[in-house]
């Protein structure tokens, strides 16, 4: 007889009161599926957004401060497609078979909260690039470069690897809990914090627009400057929305996870809100290539560049536009605009 799962719901008590209650067989196949089909489209669209820039051909996309912030989260949210939603499936195939141990719980556990933690702390680091690129672009051009952008790159990774091990000393609920209140509530507050300052920005650059119609040179410069800071932070507010809008689900499933005594949650509910969070989690890692593709014209030159194997003319045009140029570097001439 195989022992009963012991860290699968630890309320505010520390008591385990549905260590014998099974999850749902419906529920828990419905997660494995999900989890596969998120997989097929994860690991494809970022590994499209990596490859895209540290091998485009014309080395436009690597230039970035901001596109390396995008290839970090690209690779966390890779690492959730090609580790942790095969994992989720293996994990719910089997907990639906009735064959699931608390001795595999960790190995479970665990990759799902690295690559999440790197995830949302990835978000967090492109929040900050966009606020201090609109709200300071002189500092932005003097502080932040390819070179510091890795360095914080690193660190939001050994964070991430050195975070969740919290889990050994609190538990998986515990650890849920710990994580909504903190990575997740923090990354929010930046969030929010940055697109209330950037709107209020966007809003005065719109009221002085009527200064760069004189057509010269450097006002042409300037206004194409403006337009593409502004396109490329337009596209990472659409991304903010959909962390929002997966995130949030997120967390109400882990209050009532950790909050909602069992005289009114039954155990029924508290498998139904754990899968809803990890299937929240997991449809944001495999969003954000589509908005990249869809906003963002060097990506979608980039990613038909790489599909077709170069077919399409390789370094002659594709990369020729500047709406992925960060205002670190100003163009040479108008020919390049």
């Amino acid at each position: 007889m195989q022992e009963p799962v012991k860290d699968v719901y630890f309320f505010t008590t520390g008591e385990n009161l549905c260590a014998n209650i099974s999850a749902p067989t419906e529920l828990s196949f419905t997660t494995a599926a999900l989890s596969i089909l998120l997989s097929a489209v994860t690991v494809p669209g970022n590994l499209l957004v990596v490859l895209a820039i540290f091998i485009d051909p014309n080395k436009e996309l690597s230039r970035s401060p901001f596109n390396y912030f995008v290839a970090n989260l690209a690779v966390a949210d890779l690492l959730v497609g090609l580790v942790t939603e095969p994992v989720s499936a293996v994990y719910h195939i089997q907990e639906g078979l009735g064959g699931i141990t608390s001795a595999a719980l960790p190995a479970i556990h665990l990759p799902f909260f690295i690559s999440t933690t790197a995830s949302v702390l990835s978000l967090a680091a492109l929040t900050m690039e966009r606020f201090t690129a609109i709200s300071s672009p002189v500092k932005y051009r003097m502080k932040l470069n390819p070179i510091r952008a890795a360095v914080v790159c690193i660190a939001i990774w050994v964070v991430s690897l050195s975070f969740p091990f919290v889990y050994f000393h609190v538990g998986y609920i515990g650890f849920c809990f710990l994580f909504g209140n903190t990575a997740i509530i923090l990354t929010f507050g930046v969030l929010l914090f940055s697109y209330i300052r950037v709107y209020r920005i966007f809003k005065l650059q719109v009221q002085q627009w009527d200064i760069f119609h004189k057509s010269t040179r450097k006002n042409r410069v300037k206004k194409r400057t403006v337009k593409l800071e502004q396109k490329i932070t337009k596209t990472f507010l659409i991304m903010i929305a959909m962390f929002i809008a997966c995130y949030l689900p997120a967390c109400v499933a882990i209050y009532v996870i950790n909050l909602c005594p069992v005289s009114v949650c039954s155990c029924y509910i508290y498998h139904w809100a754990r899968d809803l969070m990890i299937v929240f989690v997991l449809v944001n890692s495999s969003l954000n290539p589509f908005l990249y593709s869809w906003r963002l014209y060097n990506f979608r030159q980039a990613f038909v560049w790489i599909i077709t194997c170069s077919r399409h003319g390789g370094k002659t045009r594709y990369l020729s536009s500047v709406e992925m140029r960060s205002s670190v570097r100003r163009p040479r001439n108008d020919n390049q605009l």
